[in-house]
């Protein structure tokens, strides 16, 4: 398989690998926003109760409400990665699609110089076989555009 049919082959499955991490990532998002949600709820009555006297012989937030913030940790985290993941695919193929431009370039100008140097420009001054001047000596249509009609 040449480079082109790769990278096109690539480049056909990235929109759907990017809509499955984009997926993933809004589905960690929404974990993410109900776990802090709890989290903060918890810890408003874990600050009422305090507040109150019902805890006041340990005035630190509980284990449940201390392990909801290590997972949406994990959780961010989690999301941070996919998000360097997705980053690198599409980085990948912007460095790919360079790297091809480069070789059409480079393969246009190796074309141009052997059309350059295959088929020499005529001078200026050259003429034709008939005597005539290239401008002059075109085949084609006469221009009767300007002749009166009888």
């Amino acid at each position: 398989m040449s480079f082109i049919d790769q990278f096109q082959a690539d480049l056909e499955a990235l929109p759907n690998i990017l809509q499955k991490k984009y997926a993933l990532m809004r589905d960690l998002d929404k974990s993410l926003q109900e776990i802090v949600r709890q989290n903060e709820q918890r810890c408003e009555q874990e600050i009422e109760d305090i507040k109150r006297g019902l805890r006041a012989e340990n005035i630190r937030f509980s284990d449940e409400a201390l392990d909801e913030q290590k997972h949406g940790i994990r959780i961010a985290d989690e999301k941070v990665a996919l998000a360097i993941q997705t980053y690198d695919l599409v980085d990948s193929h912007i460095q790919q699609l360079d790297q091809y431009l480069k070789m059409s370039d480079e393969e246009l100008r190796r074309e141009r110089e052997n059309a350059a140097t295959a088929s020499p420009v005529p001078s200026p001054n050259s003429t034709t076989k008939s005597g005539r001047s290239n401008e002059s000596g075109r085949g084609g249509r006469k221009n009767y555009s300007n002749m009166k009609r009888f």
